[in-house]
């Protein structure tokens, strides 16, 4: 009996002492959650901002990666921001005037698949934020390429090249935000902004095609070249450069076509081979997802050649030729340390050229001194394209 009250003396005594325990453990929780709350009432919140760019210069520069377009200055190496564009992208057009950037995109319903909807979206430069969009017909082409959009030089009118795989061109009024209509160009492909109102388009044939806009967008007048270019031996690269006058050409051996146009006529030069015989000796060719650029102002074409046989034209450089489009004469001759895939010089006064390399790198150079300047280690995911801006 005397055991019994013993050991429930005992329990009572662990079952208060542990309600105790809890109320201390309670209160003690209280004081941190008052004394935490104190605390976080003396923190400012950070306020949200957004970031405004200056002026453009002819230092900036993209690179269209997998997820949108980086902006770069050269001279700094910088990043100074990212156009959020879809990955069905194909490129942009700058249009400094207005303050805007035009990019062509697809959206589908269930990101890889389902209904598709195109559009034109139009960004702010100074925040790199959309501020409109204009419906475009569901045809736009999704393979990347700086051709495939263009802006006229009235800065009136896009164009956006459509592969369903019929061909054909949607233009767009971006003063009056809608879509003109769509132009049918069987048989040809890409937009080469000439003049205020035209473009210039390859054809399949061999040709180039010249379509002049009307004031309202609509189609006034087309006409085209005779055969220049054989597609069977000698094709000419997708990837072609603007010069002050047109544009230039370049074949998969080394030909070199400057084409450009007023409203009625199409103005195509004779050809002239950047691989002398030598050169042809040792299997020179151009090579590479962007192998030629030009620096307008000094009418100097840049060139990433490789060694190789027939239908080598995707490999990349392992030296980068110089020429003086004028003379028709290869000025200068780099050879590469590491391989390189694409190039594009900028605009400045003293041309800086931007390389991408098969590691994944961008290095800019002074273009005429050979001088590497800086490196960006992380450009983006991927380096699609390079283009001014």
């Amino acid at each position: 009996m005397v055991e019994n009250m013993r050991l429930q003396l005992i329990l009572q005594r662990w079952f208060f002492q542990g309600l105790y325990d809890m109320k201390c453990a309670l209160l003690g929780g209280i004081a941190l959650i008052l004394g935490a709350t104190a605390s976080f009432s003396e923190v400012t919140p950070d306020t949200a901002t957004i970031e405004i760019l200056g002026q453009p210069t002819d230092n900036w520069f993209i690179n269209r990666s997998r997820e949108g377009a980086y902006l770069f200055d050269a001279a700094s190496g910088d990043m100074l921001g990212l156009l959020s564009l879809t990955p069905y992208t194909p490129a942009i057009a700058v249009n400094r005037n207005r303050n805007e950037v035009y990019a062509g995109e697809s959206y589908l319903s269930r990101l890889y698949r389902g209904k598709r909807e195109d559009v034109l979206t139009i960004y702010d430069i100074s925040t790199l934020a959309p501020i409109a969009e204009i419906d475009i017909p569901e045809k736009m082409v999704e393979v990347v390429g700086d051709t495939n959009i263009g802006l006229m030089g009235n800065g009136q009118h896009v164009t956006v090249y459509n592969l369903t795989p019929a061909q054909s061109v949607s233009v767009i009024d971006i003063k009056q935000r809608k879509f003109v209509g769509e132009i049918s160009t069987p048989g040809c492909g890409m937009v080469m902004p000439v003049d205020n109102s035209s473009f210039l388009m390859i054809c399949g044939d061999g040709s180039v095609q010249l379509i002049e806009l009307a004031k309202d967008g609509s189609e006034f007048r087309r006409i085209r070249s005779d055969i220049f270019f054989s597609v069977e031996n000698d094709a000419v690269f997708d990837r072609v450069a603007k010069t002050r006058d047109g544009w230039l050409l370049l074949s998969h051996t080394g030909l070199i076509y400057e084409v450009s146009a007023n409203a009625s006529n199409i103005y195509i030069t004779e050809p002239w081979s950047i691989v002398g015989k030598g050169d042809r000796d040792g299997l020179w060719r151009p090579g590479g997802t962007g192998p030629l650029t030009v620096h307008r102002a000094t009418n100097t074409a840049f060139v990433l050649m490789h060694q190789g046989g027939v239908d080598t034209h995707h490999e990349p450089g392992s030296e980068l030729w110089v020429f003086d489009t004028e003379k028709q004469q290869r000025v200068m001759r780099w050879s590469l340390e590491d391989k390189w895939s694409e190039v594009l010089v900028l605009q400045t006064d003293e041309p800086r050229l931007i390389a991408a390399t098969n590691d994944g790198e961008l290095q800019i150079y002074n273009a005429l001194k050979q001088v590497l300047e800086r490196t960006i280690d992380d450009p983006g995911p991927g380096i699609w394209l390079l283009q001014e801006f």
